[in-house]
């Protein structure tokens, strides 16, 4: 082997070839690997808690990392950027853990949510389901519970109720908005009837004869509700109520407000039987149900009275224009005769003459009153609201005076206390005053007196020694 020019010179350097010699075979070797005998060693390692000598299970391990490709990592930016538009990827395992009251967890399939691991409707629906039982079934326990051990934090409870309540009629609310109508609801209710006719005849067929059943419902009942509902649209129509609106729900968009109905039947109910009571009088029907009042019943009378004077009206003119037709063709006869026929004409003519001033006058009074129906008739509508608000305005008057009376005498008498207290407060005063006086008096006679009784004590005592 020839090595090279750069080695050559270097000192100590075997250029012998690399000789690799094993020993000979001998009959009785063997060529088994000879085996370690292991002691018992002193140390405690089998007895050490900490060292973990469970063997690794290859098939766990490859489902562990089998479960990895759940994660979505499309489009997903791992640099070190800080952007806030930054994209992140999910993660999602094939099962989905609950854990119950007992301990116990319940592991649930997710096979029927969407691409991105989201839960589906119907999972939602089912879950909420099956929770509401759950919740229902602890609302339960937890009543028992106060029953035994008296109420504890149950308006918590009680708010956390109605606000789940309210969420669930909003959801319910807004299903139900598109078929929100009093045709949609009276076809439900109808389907409703109906199939629990049909089931009621299907359980009837199942029962046995012996069994007492109910009678079938009326073949015309679809029938008469189709022809009520149209009676109530046209009487909604009429009235100006719209149907197709809930009044116990807000609207998005700004709707006219609702009437009431029953104060507004009861209002036509009142104009139709003041009208027909003015016109052909009371009848046998209205006369059980007449809700005039003493305003309307004086408007009747006050349009009698003037339709009775119209009618002397035209009575009067009637016989007016008869009067003077008379006249016209006898005024040449008369012209021809004697002094007592001009005195007799000259006393008609004056008849005449007044009677046709009092027609100009009546015909002007009847003209301006058939001028001014036009706006009687276009402010009647307004008469009973004007009317309610003149007698609510006539007894807030009669209140104000009552109370400007009342704050009147009360300020007065308010004046008259306070004088009798200004009163009082200078006689305690002064009374105040005499008991300070009394007390320093009292005890400078205390003290004037004191020794004088200490001198009769001692001297009593003198008297009892001897």
């Amino acid at each position: 082997m020839s090595l090279n020019k750069k080695y050559a010179n270097l000192p100590d350097l075997d250029l012998a070839p690399d000789v690799y010699e094993t020993p000979d075979l001998t009959d009785g070797a063997s060529t088994v690997p000879t085996t370690t005998v292991r002691t018992n060693s002193d140390s405690d390692d089998e007895s050490n808690p900490d060292i973990d000598r469970n063997n690794l299970n290859a098939d766990e391990a490859r489902l562990h990392f089998l479960r990895a490709s759940g994660v979505n990592a499309r489009e997903v930016d791992f640099s070190d950027t800080i952007a806030t538009k930054r994209k992140a990827y999910k993660s999602r395992s094939g099962q989905r853990r609950r854990r119950r009251d007992d301990g116990t967890e319940d592991i649930g399939d997710i096979s029927d949510s969407d691409a991105e691991g989201q839960e589906s409707f119907e999972r939602k629906l089912a879950r909420l389901r099956r929770e509401t039982e759950e919740l229902k079934a602890e609302m339960e326990r937890r009543d028992q519970a106060r029953q035994n051990d008296g109420p504890k934090n149950e308006e918590e409870d009680d708010d956390g109720i109605d606000e789940l309540s309210k969420a669930l009629d909003s959801i319910h609310y807004s299903s139900t908005r598109a078929n929100a109508t009093s045709d949609a609801i009276l076809s439900r209710k109808l389907a409703a009837a109906v199939n629990a006719s049909k089931d009621a005849n299907t359980a009837d067929k199942k029962k046995p004869p012996s069994q007492a059943t109910l009678p079938a419902p009326a073949s015309g009942l679809l029938e008469h509700a189709a022809s009520f509902d149209t009676r109530l649209t046209l009487m909604e129509a009429a009235m100006g109520i719209s149907s197709g609106s809930n009044p116990f729900f807000a609207a998005k968009d700004a709707q006219p407000r609702l009437q009431p109905v029953l104060p507004a039947l009861e209002h036509l109910t009142s104009q139709i039987t003041a009208l027909t009571g003015t016109l052909g009088g009371p009848t046998a029907s209205s006369t059980a149900a007449t809700t005039t009042t003493a305003q309307l019943e004086s408007l009747s009378s006050r349009i009698k009275r003037l339709t009775a004077d119209a009618e002397n009206l035209a009575n009067a003119r009637r016989h007016a224009s008869e009067v003077a037709a008379r006249a016209v063709p006898d005024s040449p006869s008369g012209a021809g005769g004697g002094d007592a026929s001009t005195s007799s004409g000259g006393t008609e003519v004056n008849n005449n003459t007044e009677s046709n001033t009092q027609r100009e006058e009546q015909a002007a009074k009847i003209q301006a009153l058939y001028a001014t129906l036009p706006t009687i008739q276009s402010l009647h509508p307004l008469l009973p609201s004007v009317l309610e608000r003149l007698r609510s305005l006539r007894a807030i008057h009669a209140g104000a005076a009552q109370a400007s009376e009342t704050l009147d005498a009360l300020e007065k008498d308010q004046a008259e206390m306070s004088k009798e207290i200004e009163q009082w407060r200078e006689g305690l005063e002064t009374v105040e005053g005499k008991i300070r006086e009394s007390e320093v008096s009292m005890k400078k006679n205390i003290e004037y007196v004191g020794p004088w009784v200490e001198d009769l004590k001692k001297r009593m005592d003198r008297l009892e020694q001897f």
